[in-house]
Protein backbone atom coordinates (compact mmCIF):
# COMPACT_ATOMS: atom_id res chain seq x y z
CA UNK A 1 0.00 0.00 0.00
CA UNK A 2 1.44 3.36 -1.03
CA UNK A 3 1.20 6.33 1.24
CA UNK A 4 1.19 9.83 -0.13
CA UNK A 5 2.41 12.81 1.79
CA UNK A 6 0.25 15.84 1.00
CA UNK A 7 1.17 19.31 2.28
CA UNK A 8 -1.36 20.63 4.79
CA UNK A 9 -2.24 23.65 2.63
CA UNK A 10 -3.10 21.37 -0.30
CA UNK A 11 -5.11 19.02 1.93
CA UNK A 12 -7.13 21.95 3.29
CA UNK A 13 -7.83 23.29 -0.18
CA UNK A 14 -8.96 19.80 -1.27
CA UNK A 15 -11.33 19.67 1.69
CA UNK A 16 -12.89 23.03 0.84
CA UNK A 17 -16.59 22.53 0.39
CA UNK A 18 -16.68 19.42 2.59
CA UNK A 19 -17.92 19.49 6.19
CA UNK A 20 -15.18 18.55 8.61
CA UNK A 21 -15.62 17.52 12.23
CA UNK A 22 -14.46 20.07 14.73
CA UNK A 23 -13.00 18.91 18.02
CA UNK A 24 -14.11 21.22 20.80
CA UNK A 25 -12.23 21.76 24.07
CA UNK A 26 -13.26 19.08 26.54
CA UNK A 27 -14.46 16.75 23.78
CA UNK A 28 -13.18 13.21 23.51
CA UNK A 29 -12.08 12.41 19.97
CA UNK A 30 -12.33 8.78 18.97
CA UNK A 31 -11.62 8.85 15.27
CA UNK A 32 -13.81 9.28 13.26
CA UNK A 33 -16.41 10.03 15.99
CA UNK A 34 -16.34 13.11 18.20
CA UNK A 35 -18.19 12.81 21.52
CA UNK A 36 -18.72 16.06 23.42
CA UNK A 37 -18.37 15.96 27.19
CA UNK A 38 -16.63 13.32 29.23
CA UNK A 39 -16.98 9.68 30.17
CA UNK A 40 -18.05 8.83 33.71
CA UNK A 41 -15.60 6.54 35.47
CA UNK A 42 -16.83 5.25 38.79
CA UNK A 43 -14.19 2.57 39.27
CA UNK A 44 -11.10 2.86 41.38
CA UNK A 45 -7.63 1.49 41.00
CA UNK A 46 -7.75 -2.06 39.75
CA UNK A 47 -6.07 -4.63 41.96
CA UNK A 48 -5.48 -8.34 41.89
CA UNK A 49 -4.16 -10.67 44.53
CA UNK A 50 -1.76 -13.54 44.08
CA UNK A 51 -0.84 -15.64 47.09
CA UNK A 52 2.92 -15.73 47.57
CA UNK A 53 4.86 -17.84 50.05
CA UNK A 54 8.52 -18.69 50.10
CA UNK A 55 11.60 -19.82 51.94
CA UNK A 56 14.93 -21.52 51.32
CA UNK A 57 16.13 -25.04 50.62
CA UNK A 58 19.50 -26.74 50.24
CA UNK A 59 20.36 -29.09 47.42
CA UNK A 60 21.91 -32.36 48.55
CA UNK A 61 22.52 -35.65 46.75
CA UNK A 62 21.13 -34.23 43.49
CA UNK A 63 17.68 -33.43 44.91
CA UNK A 64 15.76 -31.50 47.53
CA UNK A 65 12.32 -32.06 48.99
CA UNK A 66 10.62 -28.87 50.13
CA UNK A 67 7.68 -29.13 52.50
CA UNK A 68 5.23 -26.25 52.06
CA UNK A 69 1.48 -26.72 52.48
CA UNK A 70 0.76 -23.53 50.51
CA UNK A 71 1.61 -25.12 47.15
CA UNK A 72 -1.26 -26.00 44.82
CA UNK A 73 -1.40 -27.94 41.57
CA UNK A 74 -1.45 -24.61 39.70
CA UNK A 75 1.36 -22.93 41.64
CA UNK A 76 4.45 -21.46 40.01
CA UNK A 77 7.68 -22.03 41.93
CA UNK A 78 10.51 -19.59 41.24
CA UNK A 79 14.06 -20.15 42.56
CA UNK A 80 17.17 -18.00 42.91
CA UNK A 81 20.65 -18.84 44.17
CA UNK A 82 21.32 -17.62 47.71
CA UNK A 83 24.61 -19.23 48.76
CA UNK A 84 27.00 -21.17 46.52
CA UNK A 85 27.90 -24.68 47.58
CA UNK A 86 29.73 -27.31 45.52
CA UNK A 87 29.30 -27.08 41.78
CA UNK A 88 26.25 -24.94 41.04
CA UNK A 89 23.81 -26.56 38.63
CA UNK A 90 20.49 -25.49 37.15
CA UNK A 91 17.90 -26.80 39.59
CA UNK A 92 14.33 -27.31 38.42
CA UNK A 93 11.03 -28.29 39.99
CA UNK A 94 10.53 -31.99 39.31
CA UNK A 95 7.22 -32.59 41.07
CA UNK A 96 4.54 -30.63 42.91
CA UNK A 97 2.23 -32.29 45.41
CA UNK A 98 -0.68 -29.98 46.24
CA UNK A 99 -0.95 -29.20 49.96
CA UNK A 100 2.35 -30.94 50.71
CA UNK A 101 5.31 -29.43 48.85
CA UNK A 102 7.56 -29.95 45.87
CA UNK A 103 10.79 -31.67 44.86
CA UNK A 104 13.72 -30.05 43.11
CA UNK A 105 16.26 -31.84 40.94
CA UNK A 106 19.77 -30.39 41.37
CA UNK A 107 23.17 -31.23 39.91
CA UNK A 108 25.00 -34.14 41.56
CA UNK A 109 27.55 -32.00 43.42
CA UNK A 110 25.38 -28.91 43.95
CA UNK A 111 25.04 -28.23 47.69
CA UNK A 112 23.95 -24.60 47.27
CA UNK A 113 21.22 -22.86 49.22
CA UNK A 114 18.36 -21.47 47.10
CA UNK A 115 15.55 -19.02 47.79
CA UNK A 116 12.13 -19.96 46.46
CA UNK A 117 8.77 -18.29 46.14
CA UNK A 118 5.45 -19.97 45.43
CA UNK A 119 3.00 -17.92 43.39
CA UNK A 120 -0.63 -19.01 43.50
Amino acid sequence: MKRWLVPLSLALSLLAGYAAAQVLPGAIHTSPVVVPGSFNYNGGPQTSVVDAHGGTFTCATAAATVANTNVTANSEVLMTLKTVGGTVAAPFVATITAGTGFTVTCGGSDTSVYNYIILG
